[in-house]
């Protein structure tokens, strides 16, 4: 993919926290090329509806709602989302508005789902290569290119963020087919794989000037060997080398201390409020 012509050359706030939204904005709005799915911009506020069964897909972001009329506006914004019966989440960025915004989504019965640290990184400051990063004997990475490598991937990335094994959801793994791959694209995944089994997942969002790391997640048994470390980096790697800067993510609790140990720093925190049918 081309270096587009606005890439962040520094981490400074406000500026990488911006970023940050606007990549998160762009990847959504990347999910919602599927079919069935609704997407707009509106003057106070961002949103989109995939359909998926999965509320980071579903969602309302950069709202910033004249308080007059706020109560009206989140009876008219989560509508959509309620005729559909669509599990969704609002994201609340710190540029958010009205700073009460998150009484008002409580008061209708929107749910506070906890913040996460948004962290941004200097991709100058990652090793040259992946072989400077210690792994396992017989790891190795790979980019996602097949049908097949695909499953693996959503596989994998189910165990890991699910905490079980589960049967393999058809119409996810149509959402993820419908995206694509290939090199030419902006959103990519990578698979890990140890001694031929695939173990750990991630993918990368190259917009807004930024490189946003998404999916970064590691089976049970191979965790704790630096093999979170390398799958996170890969994908950045490759964004330095298309020409970005800076990279971007929001951190769980359990990936902080690695992406701190990467070189990751919290600009910030995002909050965010879930919606759910009864």
């Amino acid at each position: 993919m081309g270096i587009c012509s606005d890439i962040l050359q520094q981490v400074t706030y406000p500026g990488v926290v911006k970023a940050m939204e606007e990549n998160l904005i762009e990847f959504i709005l990347f999910c919602s090329c599927i079919p069935g799915a609704e997407a707009y911009k509106n003057v106070d506020h961002i949103a989109a509806i995939t359909g998926i069964l999965q509320p980071s897909l579903n969602v309302v972001m950069s709202a910033h709602i004249d308080e007059q009329q706020i109560k009206t506006r989140i009876h008219e914004i989560m509508q959509p989302f309620k005729e559909r019966a669509i599990p969704m989440l609002w994201y609340l960025f710190p540029d958010a508005r009205p700073t009460s915004l998150p009484m008002y989504l409580d008061q209708h019965g929107l749910i506070n789902n906890g913040a996460e640290p948004g962290m941004a990184l200097d991709l100058s400051l990652l090793p040259s290569t992946l072989t400077d990063i210690p792994v396992p004997e017989h790891f190795n990475i790979e980019e996602v290119a097949s049908s097949n490598a695909l499953q693996e991937w959503i596989h994998v990335s189910s165990i890991a963020f699910g905490g079980e094994p589960v049967a393999f959801d058809s119409e996810y793994g149509r959402f993820e087919q419908c995206l694509g791959w290939g090199q030419d694209r902006p959103y990519r995944r990578f698979l890990g794989r140890l001694n031929g089994k695939a173990i750990a997942t991630s993918s990368l969002f190259l917009g807004a000037g930024v490189a946003g790391l998404f999916s970064v997640g590691t089976l049970p048994e191979a965790q704790r060997q630096g093999i979170g470390t390398a799958i996170s980096i890969a994908p950045l790697l490759l964004a330095r080398e298309a020409g970005y800067n800076i990279g971007v993510l929001q951190a769980s609790e359990a990936g902080y201390k690695v992406y701190t140990k990467i070189g990751f720093r919290e600009c910030c925190r995002i909050q965010t409020y879930l919606w759910a049918p009864a």
